[in-house]
C-alpha cells in the first residue's frame, strides 16, 4: 500500500481493506511509520513508536471490527507497561500496571497500540506546549498550536498518520484539539466510557477517554467497541437502543436546536467563528430543523470559581503520589508553572470548599439539564478563538497562579467546560474555515446519554460535506502524509 493511499482512507475504509485481505496490518504498520518520518519533523506529535508492536502486526487480518489497525495513544496511563509520562518530567519514566478496560475492549476489536503522542502537562494546559517535549505544532499552519491536551492526537490525525488516536476531554481536551485541526472529537456522557480500573470516571466526573477521528462512521464504530461499564462501577449509565453504527443511518427530521453564542465567560468570540456558527445553524435549517437563539442562565463565575477549586484538589490529591511513586520532588525542577500553580492552590484548600464546590456542579446540572428539556440540540462555538500563534498561552512562562492558569484557558473553555460538569455528550464537528484556512470546530450538545442523536445530526451534516478531499471536504493540511515534505503554512483546498 503506498503512503498517500494509506492517508486517505478513514478507520472504516482501512478495516474493509484488511478483511478483505488487500493489505495486512504490518503493511499499515509499514505506512504509519512513513508518516510519521515525514511529518513528525515539522509537527513534534509523535513523542515515540512502539518498535516492539510494529513488528508483532501480523500479515493477516486480526479480529474484527478493526482487523488490525495500528493507531497511537495519548501519553497518559492507557495500555499496562507501555510510557506514560502525562507530559511531564515528574513522571517521566512511568508505566502503568494495568489497562484502561476501554482500551482493553478496543484491543480485543483489532486496535493495535503503535506508538504514543503528545499532551500538555497533566492535561491541564489548552496548550500542547511542555518542558517535557516542547511545543506541538498545527498541520494546518505550523506557527499555530494545536490545544490541548489531547493536542498530538489531533495533530496526528489531521496530518494522515493515523485514522484516529486516542484522547482524553476533561474540559475540552478533545474537543478544542479537533476543533483547531478540523476533526470529528466526541466527549461522550458520563459513564458511557468506564474510567475502570481507577475512578467511573476520573477527575471527579469530569474527564472521559475517547479517541478523535476523521469520519462519524469511525466514531461511531469506536464507540459501539468500547463503551459500557465495568464490574464495580459506582453506577451505569443506560445503554443506547441499538448500535451507534445504526444510529448514524437514521435522518434526524425536525430537531429543535437552541443557537448559543453568547459567551458565558464574557470573552469576545472571533467574528470568523461566530460567521462559523450562525453559518451551521443555518445548515440545520436547511435540514428542516427549527433553530432558534437561546442561551440557559447560570452563574458562570460560581461556575468557574468551583472548576478552579475541583482541578486544584485533584492535583493536590494526584501530584504526590506520582513523586513518591517516581522518587522526585514536587518543585520546580519536575513541574511546570501551569501544574505547580494548580497543586499549590491546592495545598491550600479544605474539604469544606470541595464539598460546596461539588454542590455548585450539581446545581449547574440541574440548570442546563432543565434548559436541554425544551432543545433535542444545542450549538456553540467550540472555541471562542482561532487556533493561537505557538507560545501565546505558554504554560511555562513565569509568575503564573491559579487564576492565571483559568484565564489561559478561558478563550477555549468557555463553551466547553460546562459539559464535562454537567455530564451531557458533546461533540466538535469541522464545520468552518477562517479566511486565512484555519479550521473553526463548531459543537454540537445533547441531553444526558443521547450520543444516538449527535451522531446522527453529525452523519447528517457530514453527507453534505463528504466527497471532496479532505475531512469534509476541507482539504489536507501544509504537513501531510499525503504532500510533499514542506514547512507550508495553510492547506490545499
Amino acid at each position: 500500500m503506498r503512503l498517500d493511499e494509506y492517508a486517505s482512507h478513514d478507520g472504516t475504509g482501512l478495516a474493509r481493506l484488511l478483511a478483505a485481505g488487500e493489505v495486512t496490518p504490518a503493511d499499515l504498520g509499514r505506512c504509519l511509520v512513513e508518516a510519521v518520518a515525514k511529518t513528525n519533523p515539522a509537527l513534534n506529535a509523535v513523542i515515540e513508536l512502539y518498535s516492539d508492536a510494529l513488528e508483532a502486526l501480523p500479515r493477516a487480518a486480526g479480529p474484527a471490527p478493526f482487523h488490525g489497525i495500528p493507531t497511537l495513544t495519548k501519553d497518559f496511563s492507557i495500555e499496562a507497561g507501555r510510557p506514560a509520562s502525562f507530559g511531564s518530567r515528574l513522571a517521566q519514566g512511568f508505566r502503568p500496571e494495568t489497562d484502561a478496560v476501554y482500551w482493553r475492549r478496543l484491543r480485543q476489536a483489532g486496535l493495535a497500540n503503535a506508538g504514543r503522542t503528545t499532551s500538555s502537562e497533566f492535561g491541564v494546559a489548552a496548550a500542547t506546549e511542555t518542558l517535557l517535549y516542547g511545543a506541538t505544532r498545527n498541520p494546518w499552519d505550523t506557527s499555530r498550536g494545536v490545544s490541548g491536551s489531547s493536542g498530538g492526537a489531533a495533530a496526528a490525525v489531521a496530518a494522515g498518520v493515523v485514522p484516529f488516536a486516542q484522547g482524553g476531554d476533561g474540559g475540552g481536551s478533545i474537543r478544542n484539539p479537533a476543533s483547531f485541526c478540523g476533526l470529528i472529537g466526541l466527549k461522550p456522557s458520563r459513564g458511557r466510557i468506564t474510567g475502570s480500573p481507577g475512578a467511573v470516571a476520573p477527575l471527579m466526573g469530569l474527564a472521559t477517554g475517547f479517541l478523535l477521528t476523521r469520519s462519524v462512521r469511525d466514531t461511531a464504530a469506536l464507540l459501539d467497541a468500547c463503551h459500557g461499564p465495568d464490574a464495580g462501577d459506582g453506577y451505569e449509565i443506560a445503554p443506547p437502543d441499538g448500535t451507534y453504527l445504526e444510529a448514524i443511518a437514521k435522518r434526524p427530521k425536525g430537531l429543535r436546536v437552541a443557537l448559543c453564542t453568547r459567551s458565558w465567560s464574557g470573552l469576545p468570540i472571533d467574528a470568523e467563528v461566530l460567521a462559523a456558527t450562525t453559518a451551521a445553524a443555518a445548515r440545520l435549517e436547511a435540514l428542516g430543523h427549527r433553530v432558534e437563539e437561546a442561551s440557559p442562565d447560570f452563574d458562570y463565575g460560581a461556575f468557574l470559581h468551583a472548576q478552579k477549586i475541583i482541578w486544584a484538589a485533584d492535583a493536590a490529591a494526584g501530584m504526590p503520589a506520582m513523586a513518591a511513586r517516581m522518587g522526585r520532588p514536587l518543585d520546580e525542577s519536575t513541574l511546570g508553572p501551569t501544574v505547580l500553580a494548580a497543586y499549590r492552590h491546592g495545598l491550600t484548600l479544605n474539604a469544606a470548599q470541595l464539598i460546596e464546590a461539588l454542590a455548585v456542579y450539581d446545581r449547574v446540572t440541574r440548570q442546563i439539564g432543565r434548559f436541554m428539556a425544551g432543545y433535542d440540540l444545542m450549538v456553540t462555538p467550540t472555541s471562542t478563538i482561532l487556533p493561537e500563534p505557538i507560545g501565546a498561552f505558554d504554560p511555562d512562562r513565569a509568575g503564573l497562579d491559579l487564576d492565571t492558569v483559568f484565564d489561559d484557558l478561558a478563550p477555549k473553555e468557555t463553551f466547553t467546560a460546562l459539559f464535562n460538569a454537567t455530564g451531557q455528550p458533546a461533540v466538535s464537528l469541522p464545520l468552518g474555515r477562517s479566511q486565512g484556512g484555519l479550521p473553526i470546530g463548531i459543537q454540537f450538545v445533547a441531553s444526558f446519554g443521547r450520543e444516538d442523536l449527535l451522531l446522527a445530526v453529525a452523519r447528517q451534516l457530514e453527507e453534505e460535506l463528504e466527497g471532496g478531499r479532505g475531512i469534509w471536504g476541507q482539504g489536507v493540511p501544509a504537513i501531510h502524509a499525503d504532500e510533499p515534505a514542506s514547512p507550508g503554512r495553510l492547506g490545499e483546498g
